[in-house]
């Protein structure tokens, strides 16, 4: 029995000598783990396209992936900041009771504040160390479900693509398996799935913070929490629709094409070209350098496209090739590569169709190239099963010399 005391109390004095010295790892852990969070994300966009390009994914679960993924990371990034800034000022107050252990001195003090009862600095030092240990452990009840969440996304795309399943079979088997779950959670006192989740690290971090600061100020704390990472998702997911084939371009991004996404020159953080593309804006010789980005799901609905323009109205010749997709304009004029080939091209290697364009003929000056696009919609739930003429899918200008 005293055996067991003494261990007991070596467990306590072990755990209050981590807790008295845990800013030092918190710091090291923060700093570090903010560097990669500001660099993540983009790593995760480029991830998200090569799905849709390279692997064939649908936009949706893609699109799915890179939100879910950038809350995470955002959610962490709040913490971590907070974290540190209030590390900082924790510091500045263990300064100031160290160099002034007597604290304050009224008859030091003008007459008029005197009469003021002010705290201690190691009261607002105590306060610090308990909001920065509190924050730090706070993302894992926010974070650990939105994680779990992509996690079995990821399973249900994998053996989407694995199998060569429907998408709209595998999202309706994703909402309805969320959706007992989350009903299975709330209904009744007792079952193994609460107590499942109760056991948890995610139930007992909840549990803890639900307890000790009230059940309501955790939700709305929860969910102000993601409202607040909201514009670091719309900005860490910007550009993304760009890379969703059955839509045209914005009409603002058609009436101000953006260099960035149409010339490799002016590509300097070296993502992947969404549409289409060429070397340089300025262009000396007889031939444009064009490539049309490859997307995997496009170039395997060739069978369906064909079976649907016997009775569709769209005016489009049958498809043979990815190539027959696509119709390109020089300054209004239809025109045709006399050859596409398959390439690995641009900054990251991307699979795309690269073809020249004649323009011996052009004067010197500014000209534009647009392209035209028929895309298959697959079924989703009532909908799809269908053809898109897309006479807005990309343009851009280039200057002959």
């Amino acid at each position: 029995m005293e055996d067991s005391e003494i261990k007991k109390q070596q467990d306590m004095t072990w755990l209050e000598h981590l807790q008295r010295n845990s800013w030092e790892p918190e710091v090291i852990i923060s700093g570090i783990s903010l560097a990669f969070l500001f660099v993540i994300p983009s790593q995760l966009f480029d991830f998200s396209v090569i799905l849709i390009q390279d692997y064939g994914l649908e936009q949706v679960p893609a699109q799915l992936i890179l939100v879910y993924s950038s809350a995470i990371i955002s959610v962490f990034k709040i913490f971590l900041v907070t974290h540190l800034i209030l590390r900082f000022i924790w510091a500045g107050m263990l300064g100031i009771t160290y160099a002034f252990p007597d604290g304050i001195v009224k008859e030091h003090l003008f007459k008029y504040s005197q009469s003021v009862d002010y705290h201690p600095p190691q009261h607002y030092l105590l306060k610090l160390e308990r909001w920065c240990s509190m924050l730090y452990g706070a993302p894992l009840a926010v974070v650990i479900p939105i994680f779990s969440i992509t996690v079995y996304l990821i399973v249900l795309i994998g053996i989407y693509l694995a199998f060569h399943l429907d998408f709209q079979v595998v999202y309706i088997i994703f909402m309805v398996s969320l959706t007992v779950f989350a009903v299975g959670s709330l209904v009744g006192k007792k079952s193994k799935l609460k107590n499942l989740i109760g056991q948890s690290m995610t139930g007992t971090v909840g549990a803890i913070y639900q307890s000790n600061l009230g059940r309501w100020f955790f939700i709305v704390f929860s969910v102000g929490l993601l409202v607040l990472a909201s514009p670091f998702i719309i900005q860490d997911t910007a550009g993304f629709s760009a890379y969703q084939v059955s839509i045209n371009t914005k009409d603002s991004d058609l009436e101000w094409p953006d260099d960035r996404g149409y010339f490799e020159e002016y590509n300097a953080e070296r993502k992947r070209f969404a549409r289409m593309w060429t070397p340089s804006k300025t262009v000396t010789g007889d031939f444009l350098d064009l490539y049309l980005a490859r997307y995997e799901r496009e170039e395997n609905s060739i069978p369906q496209m064909n079976s649907l323009l016997k009775s569709d109205t769209i005016q489009w010749n049958p498809v043979e090739s990815l190539a027959d997709q696509y119709r390109v304009f020089l300054n209004d004029s239809l025109l045709n590569a006399e050859r596409w080939v398959q390439v690995k091209a641009g900054h990251t290697g991307q699979m795309a169709l690269f073809g020249q364009l004649p323009i011996a003929h052009l004067p010197a000056g500014i000209h534009e190239v647009r392209l035209e696009k028929l895309t298959y919609l697959p079924p989703f739930l009532t909908v799809g099963n269908e053809l898109r003429h897309r006479k807005k899918w990309a343009r851009f200008q280039f200057i002959k010399e």
